[in-house]
């Protein structure tokens, strides 16, 4: 696989991730927190997602027409989100266990999406800087 097909299925799965923690904490308690809290199909819950969508796809599409360098703001924009997840995932452990309410159980799906969403960004990270040698090395074993 091209290195820009792996980096095209990874920013359409970063971004549905993305998309899906914003969806799952309108769904969550989390969403009656905070005075910009998003309900669940929201003008703000879409207009959050759509937001998420654009700065997506701008620099992705901007790569796919063939500027190379775009890679690495996609990289700058892809490490913001390894830090968005992993802090969002760490405070929302960290709310659910100190609130009164306890409610870890109903915002464990959100840490789960979270974590998930810090990793398909690493893997994107390896889509888009592995070198032709180790790709050419890793099909040889297979």
């Amino acid at each position: 696989m091209s290195r820009k097909n792996s980096v095209a299925i990874m920013t359409a799965i970063s971004a549905f991730l993305f998309c899906t923690v914003i969806v799952a904490t309108s769904l969550s308690p989390l969403a009656g927190t905070g005075g910009a809290a998003n309900q669940f199909n929201s003008v703000g819950m879409w207009s959050a997602v759509g937001m998420i969508l654009v700065l997506y796809f701008i620099p992705f599409l901007i790569y796919m027409l063939g500027v190379e360098a775009m890679r690495f703001v996609m990289a700058a924009l892809c490490g913001f989100g390894v830090l968005i997840h992993l802090s969002s995932a760490g405070f929302i452990l960290m709310f659910s266990l100190f609130s009164d309410h306890h409610q870890f159980s109903e915002v464990i799906f959100v840490i789960g999406v979270s974590l998930a969403a810090a990793a398909a960004n690493v893997i994107w990270f390896v889509a888009a800087f592995r070198s032709a040698a180790e790709k050419t090395s890793a099909n040889h074993l297979t």
